[in-house]
Parts: C-alpha cells; sequence; structure tokens
C-alpha cells in the first residue's frame, strides 16, 4: 500500500511552478495561508510557473535562470523515468503570474527536457529568456533542512474547493525528516499538496533572502477536492536540490557560445549551440547581437564532446566565413562549408582524433589560422605538452610541425590553465594565449613564424 500519491495528472489543464536558481531575494509569505484552504500566494512570488504538459495534465516548477525551469520529472513521465530531449507533447510554460486570469509575465514553450539521473527531478529549458525585471530566478538552498524547520510549500493546484485554480496558493508545513534525497513534510488540516501542484517549491527565507530547498514530488493529498474523504493524511515527499547547484550548473554550462565570423564582415558573430542541438547565430550589429538564426540542428549529442563528438566554428576555406568542424568521437574530422544561411553536408578532412575529443585522454584540438593564409589551421595540444600545427592544405591537413612544449598541465583546464588561440598582434596570424589559474594571469606568446616567443602578461583576471 502507498502511503504517498503522485499528483501530476488532473482533469482540466494544472500548472507548473517554478523557483528560480540565482538572483531571489523576496521574502516567503508564511501563516495562514495554504494550498488546501485556497488562500491566494503573495504577489511577491512571480518566480514560481504554471507549467501545462500538453492539454490534460499540469504542474508547478520554479523559474531558476531565466531560461530554465525546475520541476519534478514525473510530471513527464508517471514512473519519473525520463529521457532528455524534447517533451513528448507540447508543453507551456507560464511564469510571472501569481494570478492566471491576469496578463503580464512571460509565457513560454518548453524546448528541452534535461532530467537527473536519480531523483525526480528535470531542468526544463524555456524557448526564450525571461526578461520581465519583475521576475527574478530564486537561488538553490546551499544547507539542508531540518526537522521541525517551516517551509513554504507553493502550487497552482487543486484545492479543497477548486478544480483548476486560476491563483497561485500556498501553505505552510513543517520538515518531519530528511534523507539524502527526500524531504518528508507534515501538512495539515489548512496545508495539503494536490494534484497540480507536483514539482512546485517548498521555499525558506534567510536573512531576507528566498532559497528553493526541495521540489515536491509526491504527498497523500487528504482533504483535496476529488480525494476519498477518508483519507486525512496530509504528510509530503520533496525531494531535495540544496546538495544539487554542481548539477545545475553543468546542465547550463553545456549550452556553448562561440564568436566566429559567421558572415564574413570582418566582425566576430555570436554562435550559439543550444542544448536541442540547433546552431544559431546572432549577427554582430555593431552596438549589439541580433535576434538569432538557426543555421543547423540536430547536434545535441555534440554538446559536451562526452557523447558522439565536438564542433568548432573557424574559416577554414578562405572565403572570410567561419564553417562548421566536426570532431567525432570516432576520430573522425569533417568541414560543413558555410554557405550564407546553412551548412553544407560536409567533406573529410581527417582521421584518427578519437582520443582527443573531451582533452581528458591524449589531448585537445583547436583550429585557428596559425600560417597567415586566412584558412584555419588544426592545431594539436597533447597531454604530453606538446603543441603542434598541422597546416590547411585545402581538403586536408599535413602531417604537423612541432611548435612548443611544456604545456602537459594545460591540456584539461583544472590543473595549470588553458591555451587558446588567437591574432593578438593583428598581422593575420594566431597567437598563443595562456591562461593561468592560480594567479589568473592571461599571456599572449606572439607566433614568430615556426613557434610561439616567451610571452607578455597582457592583463590579470
Amino acid at each position: 500500500m502507498h502511503l504517498f500519491r503522485r499528483h501530476r495528472l488532473s482533469t482540466f489543464a494544472a500548472a507548473l511552478l517554478a523557483a528560480p536558481l540565482v538572483l531571489g531575494a523576496v521574502p516567503v509569505a508564511t501563516g495562514s495561508a495554504s494550498a488546501l484552504g485556497g488562500v491566494d500566494a503573495p504577489a511577491e512570488l512571480t518566480f514560481v510557473a504554471k507549467v501545462n504538459v500538453g492539454e490534460q495534465s499540469a504542474c508547478t516548477g520554479t523559474l531558476v535562470d531565466p531560461q530554465w525551469v525546475l520541476t519534478a520529472a514525473s510530471c513527464f513521465a508517471a514512473d519519473g523515468k525520463l529521457s532528455a530531449g524534447k517533451p513528448a507533447v507540447a508543453t507551456t510554460v507560464t511564469v510571472g503570474r501569481t494570478d492566471l486570469a491576469q496578463t503580464g509575465g512571460s509565457v513560454q514553450q518548453a524546448l528541452w527536457l534535461v532530467p537527473h539521473a536519480d531523483r525526480d527531478l528535470v531542468l526544463v529549458r524555456l524557448a526564450a529568456r525571461v526578461t520581465d525585471p519583475a521576475v527574478k530566478p530564486v537561488r538553490l538552498a546551499t544547507t539542508p533542512t531540518v526537522a521541525g524547520e517551516e517551509l513554504v510549500q507553493a502550487g497552482f493546484g487543486r484545492t479543497k474547493t477548486e478544480w483548476v485554480p486560476d491563483k497561485l496558493h500556498t501553505g505552510t508545513f513543517t520538515v518531519a525528516a530528511t534523507t539524502s534525497t527526500t524531504v518528508d513534510l507534515n501538512g495539515s488540516d489548512t496545508a495539503t499538496v494536490c494534484k497540480g501542484d507536483a514539482g512546485g517549491p517548498a521555499l525558506r527565507t534567510v536573512n531576507g533572502i528566498t532559497e528553493l530547498v526541495a521540489v515536491n514530488s509526491r504527498s497523500s493529498q487528504g482533504g483535496c477536492l476529488g480525494i476519498d474523504p477518508a483519507e486525512t493524511r496530509t504528510g509530503a515527499v520533496d525531494t531535495r536540490v540544496d546538495d544539487l547547484g554542481t548539477w545545475v550548473k553543468e546542465v547550463f554550462s553545456r549550452e556553448k557560445i562561440t564568436p566566429a565570423d559567421i558572415d564574413g564582415d570582418a566582425k566576430d558573430d555570436l554562435v550559439l549551440q543550444r542544448i536541442d542541438g540547433s546552431v544559431v547565430v546572432h549577427r554582430n550589429l555593431g552596438s549589439s547581437f541580433g535576434a538569432g538564426t538557426v543555421m543547423s540542428a540536430g547536434w545535441s549529442r555534440f554538446l559536451t564532446g562526452t557523447d558522439m563528438g565536438r564542433l568548432y566554428f573557424a574559416d577554414i576555406t578562405g572565403d572570410g566565413k567561419a564553417d562548421l568542424i566536426v570532431h567525432g568521437t570516432d576520430g573522425n574530422i569533417a568541414v560543413r562549408k558555410n554557405m550564407g544561411t546553412y551548412f553544407d553536408g560536409g567533406t573529410h578532412w581527417s582521421a584518427g582524433w578519437g582520443r582527443f575529443v573531451t582533452g581528458t585522454d591524449m589531448g585537445r584540438l583547436y583550429f585557428a589560422d596559425i600560417t597567415g593564409d586566412g584558412k584555419a589551421d588544426l592545431i594539436v595540444h597533447g597531454t604530453d605538452g606538446n603543441v603542434s600545427v598541422r597546416k590547411n592544405m585545402g581538403t586536408y591537413f599535413d602531417g604537423g610541425t612541432h611548435w612548443s612544449a611544456g604545456w602537459g598541465r594545460f591540456v584539461t583546464g583544472t590543473d595549470m590553465g588553458r591555451l587558446r588561440f588567437g591574432d593578438a598582434t593583428g598581422d593575420g596570424k594566431a597567437d598563443l594565449f595562456v591562461h593561468t589559474i592560480g594567479d589568473g594571469k592571461v599571456a599572449v606568446r606572439k607566433n614568430m613564424g615556426t613557434y610561439f616567443d616567451g610571452g607578455t602578461v597582457m592583463i590579470t583576471l
């Protein structure tokens, strides 16, 4: 016999609440307000989101970043077993409205789902950033809750008298116990988590700052509309998030931004590799970057380098426009030529680089114009510390020439620092940038034609 019920499904559209992860500074209201009693939440809780999963199901979630909402994975899969990818059904997220009958806030489509490996949690990537200054993400707690502590739950779910409320409601719960992954909460006859509240935040206020402590997973639902009157239990089980800051940041960092001249105007544009696998180009307009145009898609497994490979952007053909370079874990390097509004199907250029994708095995690759002929060359940075240049020969890279040594502790970026390549002197040839972690210094080692010089410190970051 199950002590707690999942509460994802609703006969009518319900909502997901979202509680943000970065800048929350809103005191959480406590007192008699409750989800069961139908007491309205304070208007300041704009970071709570309603998530409509298709037309017949809804949950609550939390905005933890201007483009990410954290909620329960069971909102999308009843057993909580969810794979990363696009939502199976159209999912709409409304954030910034504690009263859904009002206007304002932001209504976004869910673009991508990233579930946690072993907790009832999923990060939902919104189609666009929430830019309303009145809607700020809430930060994640960094310390666990303890027995006896009071937390405020918030949700758009059912109440004692309403099937599909328009307004956000809150209730005060007491922590009964904490495990390594969950928080057991005691409700009351005026505080129960109901259908539609799943994925909603459990919040506390520390020195006037609101923190997201946990996310609702399941509850007994005693007293909720439509539940057997004989059910009197009001407890709930939430999923801890106070120890997941690293995971959340890692998911955010999967989206990569690369400066590269895509349109050939001699100014670097901003190339965004989105988590859904699309390559979006934001044109350099001089004083800002444009809204963005999708030039390619299907690259979701090339974001981290640990799955199918890694992407690079550099001018391989010498026409002044950056091309798409595909470095697969199979060791192959293919060049997809920039056709102006898209990249072509690609041509094979090199092989044998399977152990250079992540930088943690034999080394790391870079692409930059070392020779000054306008075409990017292949730079090989080995874990043995050697840096060699493989010259761009038009359809392939040559066998390579040794340029520098002693860089074995700069490959992963986690030991002494990282290397970069770019033209610092304006002579058309890429120089070596050395960013040292310990002292924060960035030194430029000038390209001398067949080697890099001893370097000059240009800035300390």
